[in-house]
């Protein structure tokens, strides 16, 4: 557990932005005006700053005549003037992307985790709350279920309804921290964020609570910890206005890479990256 504690203090750290001096005593509060930042960085609301920013890269490149090379662009260009959220399309576009990169991760790297579902659910709710803000919900929330796991135990519940009051638990940290967002800075974000990604979280925790039940610690430590960086890492590329400038301008040429990336992952049959280092005093 403690090992847990330690990767999600590492991550939060590293996600946390670098502050040029020390906040007053006013910046304990979630002001307005941090909650309207954080909106503006926020991709997958459909109202937000960023919406209108993408849709302004569409109108400042010329459509050009219907091609081979460009039909995807016209058609995006279209869906967007009437009415289709730019930010909806851009994620859409995105997601093969990040799940080829977890693909990647475990085939080439060696990463053990939870499949590609859940650490690109992770990305997705990291995006929307913040990575930092993300990681800490993420982590009251395993607190919260393992509490709940040692409780329900005692009580001999069958398998879904002893998930349902673990539910319970969760949602009740949940409302804890929502209500606590208010007052604290680092969680402002939290008071902007929809109520997908922070129910994805939620849900997210029976996963959490059954792999430390199926597997030992250490296991379970390695995969929760590996899927958290995979989610991280994503979340972080996602966020990446260049790299959204140029998913909406080229989707054509984006969904080949994309596509010619996964096949050249699916063919490599060799040792993996982490494997050579496990297993470098034999093949020496």
């Amino acid at each position: 557990m403690r090992y847990f504690f330690l990767a999600i203090s590492l991550l939060i750290f590293i996600a946390a932005p670098v502050k040029a001096q020390e906040a007053t005593p006013a910046a304990e509060v979630a002001t307005p005006a941090a909650i309207t930042q954080a909106q503006d960085q926020d991709i997958t609301e459909r109202t937000s700053p960023v919406k209108d920013k993408l849709a302004g890269y569409l109108q400042a490149k010329e459509p050009g005549s219907l091609n081979w090379n460009n039909w995807l662009q016209l058609s995006i260009r279209q869906a967007v003037d009437q009415g289709v959220s730019a930010n909806t399309i851009v994620l859409v576009l995105l997601f093969p992307l990040v799940a080829g990169l977890i693909a990647a991760a475990r085939h080439l790297l060696g990463f053990q985790g939870f499949g590609i579902f859940v650490p690109a659910m992770l990305a997705v709710s990291f995006l929307a709350t913040g990575i930092r803000v993300g990681l800490i919900l993420l982590a009251a929330i395993w607190v919260t279920a393992n509490l709940a796991r040692l409780i329900t135990q005692r009580l001999k519940l069958q398998y879904l309804p002893r998930m349902a009051l673990l539910m319970w638990f969760v949602s009740a940290g949940v409302l804890a921290v929502l209500l606590a967002a208010v007052n604290v800075e680092v969680l402002s974000s939290l008071s902007a964020a929809s109520i997908f990604p922070i129910l994805i979280l939620m849900l997210l925790a029976e996963n959490f609570i059954e792999v430390q039940t199926g597997k030992s610690r250490h296991e379970a430590v390695n995969i929760i910890g590996q899927t958290l960086i995979l989610a991280v890492a994503t979340a972080w590329l996602l966020r990446l206005d260049g790299l959204q400038k140029f998913v909406l301008l080229n989707p054509e040429l984006f969904l080949l890479l994309v596509a010619g990336f996964d096949w050249f992952v699916g063919k490599y049959v060799g040792l993996r990256a982490l494997e050579y280092v496990k297993f470098k005093k034999l093949l020496k």
